[in-house]
């Protein structure tokens, strides 16, 4: 777990660790990532290191919290100007995440940290529900979501339609950083799907 100590420090040393943090996995998956190495670029000592963090497991919480950090506001933006449609507010959740892309760096980190995440699912998935607060901010836009428009309303119908469009979301993320396939026909197959689950499969009587 993040330790208060690293919160605590000043701005500039805190940033100065997680871009070191980044330019590591931008250049390594997870499992060769290297403490020596992020110390030594952030210059700071190894006792030092685990004063602020337990393990490696810690710095994919560091960088999906900056990553998260680089997007909510785009999304609270999706959300106000489609006056809280779900449907709209994923499509634009892949626009954001797949414009990373356009950056080499961003563009590798995320395709490390994707293939950490796809390895290693269930223990990632323990992480973030029991010890990672970095998804405060997004577990929240749930509460903007416009239920008026929705044929199921209530928390727990809520919940299930954002897991599944969630799922959806992932597997497309997936497909453009670590499969390489284009992101324009992943698109393409990301809105279909979407769009499958907002009309519904059953023909009307």
């Amino acid at each position: 777990m993040i330790k208060k100590t690293f919160y605590n420090l000043p701005e500039e040393k805190r940033q100065r660790i997680i871009e070191a943090v980044m330019k590591e996995f931008s250049g390594s998956s997870a499992d060769k990532v290297s403490i020596n190495r992020i110390i030594k670029i952030a210059d700071i000592s190894r006792g030092s290191f685990y004063q602020y963090f337990d393990d490696k497991v810690d710095l994919v919480e560091i960088l999906i919290g900056t990553f998260a950090d680089m997007s909510i506001d785009r999304i609270y933006q999706a959300l106000q100007s489609s006056n809280g449609d779900i449907f709209y507010t994923y499509i634009r959740l892949f626009d954001i995440i797949t414009e990373f892309e356009k950056d080499e760096s961003q563009r590798l980190i995320l395709k490390n940290l994707l293939k950490n995440i796809k390895a290693n699912d269930s223990l990632i998935l323990d992480y973030l529900t029991n010890r990672f607060k970095g998804f405060e901010k997004l577990q929240k836009i749930e509460e903007y979501f416009n239920r008026d428009i929705l044929k199921y309303k209530d928390d727990y119908d809520v919940k299930c339609l954002t897991q599944i469009l969630t799922q959806i979301l992932k597997n497309s993320i997936f497909n453009v950083f670590v499969s390489g396939k284009d992101c324009g026909k992943v698109r393409e197959s990301y809105i279909r799907k979407i769009e499958i689950i907002k009309s519904g499969a059953i023909i009307k009587e």
